[in-house]
């Protein structure tokens, strides 16, 4: 069986993988746009009435969640064979997800389909240089965030339980066993911490967004911006780029194995919600290739101080 497929994808070579598709071999573009709640934009809405990659099907991250108090949690292998279902989605497509920000929510889809098993996910990079081409795109309205590609039979079985509890735990970290290493003071030892959020949140200077909810970060936690990692098009910054500004920014050199000696068990990354941690994941994984762990706090910020003892929330620039 062929190796697993996670990557970033740019605009032409989508192209070129598109006109090789058939059948048999469907290459199904996903749009994953999500916007934050103080962001006044509807994009299911703008999906059905505005434009689209043609054939793409919708995935809103606040529908396929899992049940909890916060925010588009990871979903549940039934909640997720549901998404693939309503789509119109095989497990043997090569899917192609995009937003129309950029880069802002489509690597947290990409790598929630890849999670679940999905063999073949790339990451359009990016859907605005998309649009600078002038590739196709789709301005009639339509009523339905179903791919309209016809499929003569699905094939979305789930990954085994017991492969993806295994993926789940090689590839996230939850409150529980984040709390214990903090209490420990083990986090530090054994992790480095990037928090994707904007500086004056992490350090407790500017409000977030959800109203009422403390900013400040996790102790141990280095904050490195998503926006740091991308250019003024919202694209992926150079592998050399994104290294230089990680030496500059956080005076770590990953660009030989001796920050593996500090941080032995690999890296987390978190956000406010678990969304723009995973443009930080891209970047490490895809655009750097870091054969370590490198996994996401789901419930991120907006858990972590809703939770957490007020001795690990932290208000400064540590």
């Amino acid at each position: 069986m062929a190796k697993p497929i996670l990557s970033t994808i740019t605009p032409t070579a989508y192209r070129a993988l598109l006109s090789r598709a058939n059948g048999i071999n469907r290459v199904v573009p996903i749009d994953a746009t999500w916007v934050m709640p103080n962001v006044p934009r509807t994009p299911a809405k703008e999906f059905l009435e505005v434009e689209r990659i043609p054939n793409a099907a919708f995935f809103d991250l606040d529908k396929y969640c899992g049940d909890s108090p916060y925010p588009h949690m990871l979903p549940t292998q039934s909640t997720f064979n549901e998404a693939l279902n309503d789509l119109g989605l095989k497990s043997t497509d090569s899917i192609v997800v995009y937003d129309t920000e950029g880069n802002f929510s489509s690597p947290r889809a990409a790598w929630t389909f890849s999670l679940f098993g999905h063999r073949q996910v790339y990451l359009l990079d990016n859907y605005l240089n998309y649009k600078k081409s002038s590739f196709p795109l789709d301005t009639t309205k339509i009523d339905s965030f179903k791919t309209p590609l016809s499929s003569e039979a699905t094939s979305n079985t789930a990954i085994p339980e017991s492969e993806f509890k295994t993926r789940y735990n090689q590839q996230v970290i939850e409150y529980e066993e984040l709390l214990d290493l903090v209490k420990s003071n083990q986090l530090a030892k054994d992790y480095l911490v990037l928090d994707a959020r904007a500086l004056g949140r992490f350090t407790g200077e500017a409000d977030e967004p959800r109203a009422g909810l403390s900013s400040g970060h996790i102790p141990g936690a280095k904050c490195l911006p998503f926006p740091k990692v991308l250019d003024a098009n919202k694209q992926y910054k150079s592998k050399q780029e994104i290294l230089q500004v990680i030496a500059h920014d956080l005076n770590i050199d990953l660009s030989n194995d001796a920050w593996k000696e500090r941080y032995p068990k690999g890296i987390i990354v978190m956000c406010g919600t678990g969304v723009t941690a995973v443009i930080l994941r891209f970047a490490l994984t895809s655009i750097l290739g870091l054969d370590v762990p490198v996994r996401v706090y789901d419930g991120s910020w907006t858990e972590w101080a809703q939770r957490a003892p007020k001795e690990f929330i932290v208000k400064s620039n540590g």
